[in-house]
């Protein structure tokens, strides 16, 4: 079986480990981010400063060197839009979310306008190094591969989640369960790789492997998951919550972890290239001064993710 790529593009993201089984935490992340913005997919590139950001009144905190930029003027970050709440359009097109707001503050408080480069998720490394974005926001889970190739900053603590369709009708239990199953993962994104980890467990103890389909954004895989081309899907569970919150799917959930081991499990990061202070240093004094001032909480806060946000650190 192995892993079959059904199309070309991806996602990875949510909650932290003393909230992460509390449905009262949950459905209050769920009610204010939908209060804060409804999900539209509009795919697109785009360069905005949101509507109701007043960042002119952002404290100045550094300066990046204008030939270090890739656009002259702005802080330009390779997204994967739309992942809602962290960041995706609204019904007029323009984005928005936890991470657009840090993203326009940072680049406030540095002199800059936001340029927001919507880019495909497995392409997103090549971009950054080759020069098409200042750094990567898209919510990259913190990998061992990943650290080899980025300077990640983690940022939010993440669970991930197999999703089954309502009833259950597989009676798929656990993720170690999913031996001969069809089941979804977004193409680039952690889940794939834990995908395959388990399918080379199952085989290891002469089951089936796990019939991997790949899938380029979450509302695909929800869909396969809700037509019946695939038994599950393993995804991040504050965005698979708000989906379902929104009846996107008649979904349940079967099992609720953190990606990952040790001291990286559930981590997602915002990513430098290695080895670049020109950009990296200005950024982290930005957000040092939000958080400093309490901005960095307030706007975390403002979309009812504030139980899910850790303060920035290297990895």
């Amino acid at each position: 079986m192995g892993s079959t790529v059904v199309s070309d593009r991806p996602i990875d993201r949510s909650t932290q480990d003393v909230n992460r089984g509390d449905p009262a935490v949950r459905l209050k992340i769920l009610a204010t981010a939908l209060a804060v913005g409804a999900l539209a997919v509009v795919p697109a590139c785009s360069v905005a400063e949101p509507a109701g950001t007043d960042s002119s009144a952002a404290p100045r905190a550094a300066e990046i060197a204008s030939d270090k930029l890739v656009r002259s003027g702005y802080l330009t970050a390779c997204m994967d839009m739309p992942y809602q709440p962290f960041q995706y359009f609204d019904e007029a097109g323009e984005p928005i979310g936890v991470d657009i707001d840090l993203m326009t503050e940072v680049a406030a408080r540095l002199g800059l306008k936001p340029n927001f480069q919507n880019a495909v998720f497995d392409t997103i490394v090549a971009a950054v190094k080759g020069g098409k974005c200042d750094l990567v926001w898209a919510d990259q889970y913190v990998t061992p591969e990943r650290v080899q190739q980025l300077d990640m900053m983690a940022y939010w603590k993440a669970a991930e989640v197999v999703v089954v369709q309502e009833g259950n009708p597989r009676h798929i239990g656990t993720r170690d369960q999913l031996c001969g199953f069809k089941v979804a993962g977004q193409k680039g994104g952690a889940d794939v790789a834990a995908l395959e980890k388990l399918s080379a467990a199952c085989t290891g103890k002469g089951e089936p492997p796990v019939n991997i389909l790949q899938f380029p954004r979450s509302p695909d895989a929800y869909q396969a998951l809700a037509s019946g081309q695939v038994d599950a899907w393993m995804t991040e569970e504050v965005a698979a919550l708000l989906l379902k919150k929104e009846g996107k799917a008649k979904v349940e959930f079967t099992d609720n972890f953190a990606l990952g081991d040790g001291a990286l499990a559930g981590l997602t990061a915002f990513s430098f290239r290695p080895d670049d202070p020109a950009i990296k240093d200005p950024v982290m004094k930005a957000i040092q001064s939000m958080i400093d001032d309490g901005t960095w909480h307030k706007i975390w806060e403002k979309w009812g993710l504030a139980d899910i946000a850790v303060d920035p650190k290297s990895v």
